[in-house]
């Protein structure tokens, strides 16, 4: 009853917990609904199949989401002659994907990114598909399109497939985006076949038909009806939903992290502001457990009451938080928020945990508060920095340190993470510094000032020596704030300008062609680019399941590349023609693959065929494991894509924008970060900016009025000593700015000195300078904001307190 009388007594007091703790435990619901709905859905293409056969599952562990091993088409055939004798099934139909887009008004549209939504007009059944218009596809040269592209039946149109621009007859429309051609047109576009679906009889018994098709299929592919029909989720809406899960994991453990953050500042900042009556409360026999258990009870209090609160917020604007997440490109299309009752009671309970964590160390110092502490009138704090305090924060500094070293030699990949953990780190230590930190800050800053006429300097500096506790307490928002802000920014800006760099380090050409509205260049792009340099990335199954990436490499770009390999056995020159290729040395060891030998390998086509080992070349010599010429890429994967073509040579623009295309200078396209992962990418830092400033500067108006609100004693004794109301208010603009002021340079401090680890990482990989280019728009905005906002927090309540009798004595 006490800690509840407590609370209802000092709400201003309580009020920073309360708004840290609901805010954080709105973000946690709204993340946890988003994350529990983010689960595998049947594409919309199988939605009539009820028992599909799947190609063998190959290993995930490398992050790469590549899919299954593709049947040859011999062996295809095969399993549709034995699935099509299964009893129940009606028809076994292969599923073949290949990359086809329009090209209307001389450009390609609608560009599919990396999805194939070319198919063969039999796969059409798998949804079903209906005609809106027109007929099926009767020759190779007929298509069946997307009726919103406006074209009738009978109407000619190009599809740009991989080989090229190809001129076509529309014999058809559907409701999709997908384009249908014969089964035969498709079959040379897609030999390869990665799922076989069967239409089932009328009244046929689903189980008993998945059961006996498993029979028939055996060891060579999964068989899935029900529930698992889920696992044929393209890979890329797959990777898609890693990505969400990535940005979202990121945000539930940054507000994880400042909301302790938050809830452990306010609360040491409330225990220095009740010292007396804890001292009371000792004189009157309460024991040091109690005083305890009592500060443990008021944070319980405000943590349910905020919890409830957060958890309502959080799934009201959960849909919201969906809706971004889609629109950013972090969740496939047609993702939508579940509402469940286990992610939300989670959320409640991790916010009790976060506030009984936060309230800790603050239950702590106040159960050694002395009995004569409730005699003291001043608010001089005497030993601000206890012994425990000086190991903990030079072990979180230590740790931050360390991990700025290990964040300079991770990869791209693991960057970020190992940054932001070196930064939680830093931050948590020099918030553990401050009250040593800050005076000195307080005295190098004021000496310049001291010659300014009237007292408002030398009253804000000797408040803040005296109260230093709750200058830490201010400034400590501030310093997340800035710090995380600053950080991010600068992160996305040197892995933008890493990324440039390796381009331009890497490719000496005067002018790079880019796809430009299509996902990749075809060989007919880039064979508008005489004597360019260009790969053509494909991948290989290299047995059970096992798999690499690999590329076929022009002429040109291998007489470039060759320069900077350092061969460990065989020749170079051996690269050529068919079925050869060059293997790292990491490579060749895993799969055992020696120089001189003949492997078996996989293709995209489902073909296996022995390929020799010419040479084996050391892991940095190059970026993929396997490197092939293009030609043997295109004989067994038609649908493969160039990223861009480098070229020392002008290339003609008009013969470029039919074919998906533009010519860029190598400064434009070392400017520009292109690729679908670097967008993602920003759709993660901004999410993570606007989160970190938006919660943080909640955080820094909470407690600048909380701090405020308890100071109307010291405001009467100003105007008792003669000070004018607008003097009073100057102290207090003076306090905020100093305190934010503080916090800024303090979290300032901690962005530079890990982005500089980071730099420092970038540049040794790539052998070149990179610069440290600080983002000052957003350290003025992040600044700008949290000095305003401590402003109004400070200034609005002080002004209050000024109006109240006591205060208006000396007037």
């Amino acid at each position: 009853m006490l800690s509840l009388a407590s609370v209802r007594a000092r709400w201003a007091s309580f009020l920073g917990t309360f708004v840290a703790l609901g805010l954080g435990v709105t973000i946690l619901s709204m993340t946890a609904l988003v994350l529990t709905s983010a689960e595998p859905e049947v594409p919309r293409r199988y939605a009539g199949t009820r028992v599909v056969v799947q190609g063998p599952a190959v290993d995930q562990s490398d992050g790469t989401f590549t899919p299954g091993r593709p049947w040859s088409r011999e062996r295809t055939r095969e399993l549709l002659r034995a699935l099509a004798a299964v009893p129940g099934v009606a028809r076994a139909v292969p599923d073949r994907a290949f990359y086809a887009q329009a090209v209307i008004d001389g450009r390609p549209v609608a560009d599919p990114g990396p999805e194939l939504r070319g198919h063969n007009w039999s796969g059409a059944a798998f949804g079903p598909e209906r005609l809106t218009a027109g007929s099926a596809p009767a020759d190779e040269h007929q298509v069946v399109l997307d009726a919103s592209l406006g074209l009738a039946p009978g109407s000619p149109v190009t599809l740009l497939t991989a080989a090229g621009p190809d001129r076509y007859t529309v014999s058809g429309t559907v409701d999709s985006p997908a384009f249908y051609l014969s089964d035969r047109a498709a079959e040379a576009l897609a030999p390869g076949v990665r799922v076989i679906g069967l239409v089932t009889a009328p009244g046929a018994d689903v189980p008993a038909v998945a059961a006996a098709t498993a029979s028939a299929v055996g060891g060579d592919g999964t068989v899935l009806h029900g529930a698992a029909l889920t696992a044929l989720e393209e890979r890329n809406a797959e990777k898609t939903r890693w990505i969400g899960l990535q940005i979202l994991t990121a945000m539930a453990g940054l507000t994880a992290f400042v909301s302790v953050f938050v809830v452990a500042s306010t609360f040491a900042f409330a225990i220095v502001q009740r010292r007396r009556e804890f001292g009371l409360l000792r004189t009157v026999g309460a024991t040091p457990r109690q005083i305890a258990r009592m500060v443990y009870a008021e944070s319980l209090g405000v943590g349910v009451v905020a919890g409830g609160a957060g958890v309502l917020l959080g799934a009201l604007l959960a849909p919201a938080l969906g809706a971004l997440m889609v629109e950013g490109g972090v969740e496939p299309a047609g993702f939508t928020v579940r509402f469940r009752a286990l992610p939300l009671l989670g959320s409640f309970a991790l916010g009790l945990v976060v506030a009984l964590l936060g309230v800790w160390s603050a239950s702590r110092r106040a159960a050694r508060t002395a009995p004569l502490e409730a005699l003291r009138e001043a608010a001089v704090e005497h030993r601000p920095m206890t012994r425990g305090r000086w190991i903990a924060g030079g072990v979180c500094t230590a740790l931050g340190l360390g991990l700025v070293v290990v964040a300079a030699g991770s990869e791209s990949d693991g960057m970020i993470n190992n940054a932001l953990y070196a930064a939680m780190a830093l931050i948590v230590g020099l918030t553990l510094f401050a009250p040593a930190v800050i005076p000195p800050i307080v005295r190098a800053v004021c000496r310049p000032l001291a010659g300014l006429r009237g007292a408002t300097v030398t009253v804000a500096r000797e408040s803040a020596l005296t109260a230093v506790r709750r200058t830490a307490s201010t400034a400590a928002p501030v310093l997340v704030t800035v710090g995380f802000a600053v950080l991010i920014a600068g992160l996305f800006q040197l892995r933008a300008t890493g990324y440039a760099l390796e381009e331009t380090v890497r490719q000496e050409a005067a002018s790079v062609v880019t796809p430009h509205g299509t996902p990749g260049l075809s060989d007919a792009a880039v064979a508008a680019v005489p004597g360019g340099a260009s790969l053509l990335p494909t991948r290989l199954y290299a047995g059970g399941t096992d798999h690499v990436g690999a590329v076929g490499m022009s002429e040109a770009a291998f007489r470039k590349a060759r320069t900077r390999m350092t061969v460990t056995s065989g020749s170079l020159d051996g690269l050529t023609g068919e079925h050869t290729m060059v293997v790292k040395t990491g490579t060749a060891a895993w799969l055992g693959w020696t120089t001189g030998r003949r492997v078996p390998v996989t293709f995209e086509d489902g073909s296996t065929v022995d390929v020799t080992v010419v040479a084996e070349i050391t892991d940095g010599s190059a970026t993929a494991s396997v490197l092939l010429t293009t030609g043997t890429v295109r004989a067994h994967d038609p649908s493969a894509l160039t990223s861009v073509v480098h070229t020392a040579g002008a290339t003609s623009a008009a013969a470029l924008a039919p074919l998906g295309a533009q010519a860029l200078s190598s400064a434009e396209y070392a400017s520009r970060t292109t690729s679908e992962d670097d967008a993602l990418v920003r759709i993660f830092l901004v999410i993570l900016i606007g989160m970190s400033l938006g919660y943080s500067c909640l955080a820094v108006a909470n407690t600048q009025l909380m701090a405020t609100a308890q100071r109307a004693p010291d405001f009467a004794v100003l105007r008792l000593s003669g000070a004018t109301r607008r003097q009073v208010l100057r102290i207090v603009a003076a306090e905020s700015t100093l305190a934010v002021g503080i916090g800024a340079a303090l979290g300032l401090l901690i962005a530079v000195v890990t982005l500089a680890g980071v730099r420092s990482g970038l540049s040794a990989r790539l052998g070149t300078r990179v610069d440290l280019a600080l983002p000052w728009s957003t350290t003025a905005l992040t600044v700008g904001v949290c000095l305003l906002l401590a402003l109004f927090a400070g200034v609005l309540p002080a002004r209050a307190a000024l109006r109240r009798p006591g205060a208006r004595v000396a007037g």
